[in-house]
């Protein structure tokens, strides 16, 4: 129980941190072109999960990018599918497969974060209670 407390507690405590950062960078990511999915694969991780990587490529006044993403946008099922690229106009070199027209994703994210740590405490203390016992 202690373990799923302290589980419970550190996705929290990413969510708290991680919402707000997502949420400025899919305001940033305003502007929008064509981009490509170049790339695609599954990295084995030693505790049996899998991880999905994609690159993307796109261009910016005649200057090409990639980027490399968790994310598969919807619009591209495999390699060299074209696809919706959301970019920061002043920086183009930031940008990302999907974007976000309301915020409400970011704000479930973050009141679930702040949720989780409290929750996440009282259990892992719960835990170390009962294994004293």
């Amino acid at each position: 129980m202690a373990f799923a407390g302290l589980a419970l507690f550190i996705l929290g405590l990413i969510f708290v941190i991680v919402a707000p950062i997502n949420k400025r960078k899919n305001a940033r990511c305003s502007a929008q072109t064509e981009g490509r999915l170049r790339d695609a694969w599954i990295r084995s991780h030693p505790d049996g999960a899998a991880g999905h990587s994609y690159v993307y490529s796109y261009s910016v006044n005649g200057v090409e990018y990639q980027i490399r993403s968790t994310i598969r946008t919807s619009q591209a099922n495999g390699p060299e599918d074209t696809c919706t690229i959301w970019y920061n106009p002043n920086k183009p070199e930031e940008a990302q497969p999907f974007h976000y027209d309301s915020v409400k994703v970011y704000n479930i994210i973050l009141i679930l974060g702040i949720v989780l740590i409290p929750a996440g405490l009282i259990l892992s203390l719960v835990g170390l209670v009962l294994q004293s016992m």
